[in-house]
């Protein structure tokens, strides 16, 4: 069907059941040629181990450290493209679960559109199969820090089953070796916590190419939240830091003035009254540090 290469990539760490039922799902139905790479990030549960008896046509890494996922995927791709021959990377989440045929619904796009440079799988809710968890990439509001999945909670009812572009997230997307290597991969100063994979796709888009969401490409994500239940001082610290950073990359010279005159005096007294409800001063802290902070990491 075609003459390109296309490469799976699966971040992993210390979540072996969830990985073995990912790549369960995306050999497991009928699909176009491609091969995967799993990249694990220091994990301690022998989840390698596991996928090579179980999955043995995949291939395998072990990083010595925990690079994170915007680094992770970065040397994941790299040595995808390097060694296999990556024509197209697709970058999936261990915690999804795929439809028949989504790898080939992801790259038909490519091939009749020449600035194409990313396409965007559609996710529903693995715990509620008839939610949409993403419908069409991100909608961004900088003025009042928001970034919402198109569709967020709505019932699939078909309403966004027709291709259309979009500001793409990094859980289900595939993109161009050429574009991916143009840009740098992911810029690791957004980690931990994003947004990453949104400043990719802006990125990817300010350089020329398009981004698409391609709603035949479906899968199941189980969304998790791994710092939980607590607004911690880290996760302030470090959301508060990239959220400036981002917009100061990519919002509007208006945008960026609102946020400032409206959106963040009310987002500031939300948090304060919040947290120190909750007895969680150590949120607020980080919310000032990562303000303080940013002027020193926007270089």
């Amino acid at each position: 069907m075609h003459s390109n290469n296309l490469v799976v990539i699966i971040l992993t760490y210390n979540q072996r059941q969830k990985t073995l039922k990912c790549l369960s799902t995306l050999l497991g139905g009928k699909d176009i040629p491609f091969k995967v790479l799993v990249w694990d990030n220091n994990s301690r549960d022998d989840t390698l181990a596991v996928i090579k008896k179980t999955f043995p046509n995949v291939l395998t890494y072990y990083s010595q450290s925990n690079l994170g996922v915007a680094e992770g995927r970065n040397a994941a791709g790299t040595m995808a493209i390097r060694e296999l021959g990556a024509t197209h990377l697709l970058f999936l989440d261990n915690d999804i679960e795929v439809e028949a045929g989504f790898v080939k619904a992801l790259y038909e796009p490519f091939e009749s559109d020449i600035d194409l440079g990313q396409t965007q799988a559609k996710l529903r809710f693995m715990h509620d199969r008839s939610l949409i968890n993403d419908g069409g990439g991100a909608r961004i509001s900088f003025v009042f820090w928001r970034v919402k999945p198109v569709g967020f909670e709505e019932t699939d009812r078909g309403q966004y089953d027709a291709p259309r572009p979009c500001i793409s997230c990094g859980g289900a997307m595939m993109v161009r070796s050429d574009v991916f290597q143009q840009l740098n991969g992911f810029d690791p100063l957004f980690g931990p916590f994003g947004p990453e994979d949104l400043d990719f796709s802006l990125r990817l888009q300010k350089a020329g190419y398009q981004a698409m969401y391609a709603p035949k490409a479906v899968g199941y994500h189980q969304v998790s939240h791994t710092y939980g239940e607590g607004y911690s001082e880290e996760y302030a610290r470090h959301k508060s830091r990239h959220w400036l950073l981002f917009m100061r990359r990519h919002a509007s010279l208006r945008e960026k003035l609102a946020f400032y005159i409206f959106g963040a005096p009310i987002l500031l007294v939300q948090v304060f009254f919040r947290e120190a409800k909750r007895g969680n001063l150590g949120a607020i802290r980080g919310l000032a540090q990562g303000i303080v902070n940013t002027k020193r990491q926007a270089k």
